[in-house]
């Protein structure tokens, strides 16, 4: 059965009237007014004191907006962050055109984000023939509580920026399989390179090409058994279409290396001494269900979640144990519901880049944000299954479409309120630290934030709580001093100083603050 005939029964095949005809512009429509209206409130919010800084308002080359010196910087290995220089240039031109004013960045945030909607749902219409149930994948993409931190979170463009080269190079793959022509190749080729300069996890690309070969462009092989064809195709050997990807998987290869000699200059990467590579493993595969655990039930969300000291064996077992349960379902009914398998395998190989393997910096246990493209495959997964159900009868049907409208308007509630939770970095820590345990760094920012309103003592009070959680924190260890300080309390910043020079020799800012505090010590003469 051809896929395109078996996915489009949620269109007319007998003729178009007026309004089907419109439909897709229409549900485009809709689309853009539904994100706008969760996302419509992102220009009151101020920078949040985690990344932004950074990555945009602390940083000179950006906050300098679109010039030559900064433009080189951007191509070049730097001390803040991996190599991403299409990332970079995204800022400098918001700070070209915005400077400082956080309004105008969360505009482009947001304006991305529709746009890789718009394009995921013109994409997977165009690849399946089936309207409606692209434009629910859509829909649960631009409205999920999950996506709310990329869109949100101004220091997050790297991911909108190499989620819509994702989704482009699968629009410019469908162009190029349906008449491959050299030309055709090489856009999906620049594109996929747009996007590893957004953001190197875009690596896992060729091998969702792959996928796609099976379905939905069937250049592999007819994909429901026992049926003929109904359309005459021409399918390519597997082999073949291994080696077509191979100046994709060159690129990822090169982009992997890049990415790994800039982390390493930056002395970023933590090695196995510090957070042992069986830690990450257990992490990683419990990792995988809580995606989708979140995905169905997106509650207590944080901006981080700290990393576990120990996860049971029991919990790494059994969470292992259904994961191959499911992965060997996929595998077993690939033929007839290949949106399963494509699906499924769309989000392991996703997921994979941020799974916390290698990591760097300050690594999470797991982000919100690392699932903004690896769910859309369980998205897809869920859209076509609940579809299959419900081709038995009308009534299903309707039933079914009531369903995910329900869905639709309930995640996109849940959206809204996430991110009120952006409003600014108080709103933000408060309430990661109410629904997290042991949050050093929520803790951290949220004391950060409150000193830089001037609530020292509060301040203080949870930049106390993260040193009980983590007392080798060289960062709280100044801040606390630094509010000591303004609240006249110089003996108990000095200790402070001292101690973050014992965490770090090397640090310039605790000799400075110590050398400030002697001065000022001194009896005026």
């Amino acid at each position: 059965m051809n896929s395109r005939s078996a996915l489009s029964t949620d269109s007319d095949p007998s003729g178009r009237s007026d309004l089907s005809a419109h439909l897709p512009k229409l549900i485009s429509i809709v689309l853009i007014l539904l994100s706008l209206l969760t996302y419509w409130q992102v220009q009151n919010f101020d920078f949040i004191n985690m990344d932004d800084p950074l990555y945009i308002t602390d940083n000179p080359p950006v906050r300098n907006g679109l010039t030559r010196e900064g433009i080189l910087w951007a191509f070049t290995f730097n001390d803040i962050s991996y190599w991403h220089p299409l990332t970079w240039l995204s800022h400098m031109a918001d700070s070209h055109i915005y400077w400082l004013n956080p309004k105008g960045h969360h505009f482009t945030n947001v304006v991305v984000h529709i746009a890789s909607t718009i394009l995921l749902f013109l994409t997977l219409k165009g690849m399946t023939g089936a309207l409606w149930r692209s434009a629910f994948v859509a829909a649960f993409f631009a409205l999920h509580p999950l996506t709310v931190e990329s869109v949100a979170w101004v220091a997050n463009r790297k991911n909108l920026l190499s989620g819509f080269f994702w989704i482009l190079a699968l629009w410019s793959y469908a162009h190029y399989a349906k008449k491959p022509h050299p030309g055709r190749y090489l856009m999906v080729f620049l594109v996929m390179v747009l996007g590893l300069l957004a953001k190197p996890t875009v690596v896992t690309l060729p091998f969702v090409l792959l996928l796609m070969d099976f379905w939905p462009l069937e250049r592999v092989l007819p994909i429901a058994s026992g049926q003929a064809v109904q359309t005459p195709k021409r399918f390519t050997p597997a082999g073949l279409l291994i080696i077509e990807k191979i100046p994709l998987v060159a690129l990822s290869a090169a982009s992997i290396t890049i990415s790994y000699l800039s982390s390493r200059q930056m002395g970023i990467i933590i090695p196995a001494e510090v957070l042992p590579l069986g830690l990450r493993i257990q992490n990683a595969v419990v990792s995988y269900l809580v995606y989708i655990e979140k995905m169905i039930w997106p509650f207590d969300l944080a901006i981080f979640y700290p990393f576990a000291k120990t996860i049971s064996l029991w919990k790494t077992v059994t969470t292992c144990v259904l994961l191959l349960i499911i992965t060997g379902l996929a595998v077993r009914v690939a033929r007839r519901k290949p949106y399963f398998f494509v699906g499924w395998f769309w989000y392991l190989g996703a997921l994979l880049p941020v799974i916390g393997l290698i990591q760097q910096g300050v690594w999470p246990a797991f982000a919100d944000r690392f699932g903004y493209i690896p769910l859309i495959g369980l998205f897809i997964s869920a859209v076509w299954g609940v579809s299959d159900l419900a081709r038995r009868s009308r009534i299903w049907r309707g039933l079914s479409f009531a369903a995910g409208s329900l869905a639709v308007f309930g995640l996109g509630i849940g959206a809204w309120v996430q991110t009120g939770y952006w409003k600014n970095s108080i709103t933000l820590f408060e309430r990661a630290v109410s629904v997290t345990k042991d949050n050093h760094l929520a803790h951290y920012n949220l004391g950060v934030a409150l000193y830089n309103s001037g609530r020292f003592d509060d301040g203080i009070l949870h930049c106390n709580e993260a040193l009980r959680i983590n007392p080798d924190d060289e960062g709280t260890h100044l801040a606390v001093g630094s509010a000591l300080v303004h609240l006249g309390r110089r003996e108990d910043a000095v200790s402070h100083f001292r101690e973050a020079l014992r965490i770090n020799p090397a640090s310039v800012t605790a000799r400075q603050q110590l050398e400030a505090v002697d001065k000022r010590s001194e009896p005026t003469q």
